[in-house]
């Protein structure tokens, strides 16, 4: 009887520390010590955020980057910046080629041994759910007109001494892939950012795109730039048989600025309606990393575009309302740049057909780089708006710098957003929305207020103490140290932060 009890009681003690098959979930915490060294199932759904060398970066779900859902600076986004720093698991995968797997595929009831607080190893084979790749463009409803706004990530064809291609094989792929993607999208209007200066690039893809369908098919917008060389553009590229281009292609900067060929503004007449629309394609300020402070470049680029369509709307110079605003503008829906152009009176359209979307990829989790925008009258004649998931969510082994693959994925590492339209004349005209008092900005130090309507001016510190005041301020540059300042013109207040 008593080796029995001792028997029993032996037996007890393993079973207590015998925890393989243990059912669990990962919420974001860390993985419990107790079952380290044990193989246990995860009873939920893990979405693939990330890859690396035989390993996935794992999540509860698909993890949104920060600033995609708060505005720097508030405790919202604090919150959200937390619980993003805590929401991945690593899993060694020996057994898997993860570039063939897409971000975004899931893994239901994953079998894993635990190795520590955020490390797994899954040793067998791996059933994925959701890694099929797209084969055609979103639907973006009853349109007549698809446009698609692309950022081709540095198409060089002259590409020796650029960010481009290293080499003509590179190079012959990146366009490859690329055009077969445009031949799939079958765009009425291409609206791309990162194409090489000059008109080789236009030229390029136009060529490729008519040797494909029919002569003189499509045609490029001529912007007068002639001279190639290593930096990159915005531009335009149409079906002659669609649109036709009108007026005089615009400029919001100067000749004297880097970004004069990186915001475009053309007006298109669609030729079986007779109606007209205007387009404005920009590609902002790219961020440099983690200490980032290129926001108020970025807040210039917006400005200076709403400045120019506003004078252009003022004038009846396109003698018509109807603006579309896309392009790769370098950061998130929550960030001072794009919820400008909501206060501004412009209606956000991707957040508006596909809210819960994403055109990038980076550090794990996925944001809009790439946005689109509409005053009142156009947004009445989006019939959709959608990313077309071919490029962030591949591995680089597709991409033309790294892999061998000729297909249309991972051509570059932003994803298309489509555009559907149905012009019609019923739309009521309305007003451009209003411009506000001033434009405020800082860069290097200083702080820049354009005040054209001659408002009063007050800048205040953080505790409160006015800096400088001034009743009837125009134009107003103010030196100040680093930190974040209080700017009341007339009825804007802004808070804006000034660096070094």
């Amino acid at each position: 009887m008593k080796n029995f009890t001792r028997l029993l009681v032996f037996s007890l003690i393993i079973s207590t520390f015998n925890l393989s098959g243990q059912n669990i979930v990962f919420s974001g915490n860390d993985l419990p010590a107790t079952y380290f060294g044990h193989e246990v199932t995860f009873n939920q759904t893990l979405h693939v955020c990330g890859r690396g060398y035989k390993r996935l970066i794992l999540s509860y779900k698909r993890q949104v980057l920060p600033y995609e859902t708060a505005a720097a600076n508030t405790q919202a986004y604090t919150d959200a910046e937390n619980a993003f720093a805590n929401a991945f698991i690593t899993a060694y995968c020996p057994n898997i080629s993860v570039d063939t797997i897409r971000l975004g595929a899931t893994i239901t009831n994953a079998v894993a041994t635990i190795t520590d607080e955020r490390n797994i190893s899954i040793s067998g084979n791996i059933k994925f759910g959701n890694n099929t790749r797209p084969t055609s463009r979103p639907a973006v409803g009853n349109a007549r007109l698809i446009v698609c706004a692309a950022n081709v990530e540095n198409y060089f064809p002259e590409w020796e001494g650029t960010n481009g291609a290293t080499s003509n094989e590179e190079y012959q792929r990146q366009h490859t892939k690329m055009i077969k993607a445009f031949r799939n999208i079958d765009a009425d209007i291409y609206c791309l950012a990162e194409i090489q200066d000059g008109t080789i690039a236009l030229q390029a893809i136009t060529h490729a795109l008519n040797s494909q369908t029919a002569p003189n098919r499509y045609a490029y917008v001529d912007d007068g730039d002639y001279t190639t060389d290593t930096y990159s553009k915005v531009g335009y590229i149409y079906r002659t048989d669609k649109v036709t281009p009108v007026l005089a292609l615009g400029h919001p900067y100067n000749s004297s600025s880097v970004y004069y060929k990186r915001e475009y503004v053309q007006a298109f007449d669609e030729l079986s309606t007779n109606e007209r629309f205007v387009i404005s394609m920009n590609h902002f300020k790219a961020k440099t990393g983690t200490d980032d402070n290129t926001n108020d470049i970025r807040m210039a680029n917006v400005s200076k575009l709403i400045d120019f369509l506003t004078i252009k709307l003022n004038s009846n110079y396109y003698q018509d309302k109807d603006f579309l605003i896309l392009g790769d503008m370098n950061c998130g829906t929550m960030e001072e740049p794009i919820t400008f152009l909501t206060s501004m009176g412009f209606e956000n359209q991707t957040a508006r057909f596909a809210p819960n979307e994403y055109s990038y990829s980076f550090n794990n989790g996925v944001e809009y780089l790439d946005h689109a925008f509409a005053t009142p009258t156009m947004s009445k004649q989006i019939t959709g708006v959608a990313p077309y998931h071919i490029n962030a969510d591949e591995s680089d082994a597709f991409y033309f710098l790294y892999g061998t693959d000729q297909s249309m994925y991972k051509y570059s590492d932003h994803d298309p957003i489509i555009v559907g339209l149905a012009l019609s004349s019923d739309v009521a005209v309305g007003d451009m929305p209003a411009k506000a008092d001033a434009e405020i900005y800082a860069y290097a130090g200083s702080i820049f207020i354009e005040n054209s309507n001659n408002s009063v001016l007050t800048v205040y510190d953080m505790l409160g103490r006015t800096i400088y005041n001034n009743p009837h301020a125009d134009n107003v540059v103010i030196n100040v140290r680093p930190g974040i300042y209080i700017v009341r013109v007339g009825n804007t207040v802004k808070k804006i932060a000034v660096s070094e």
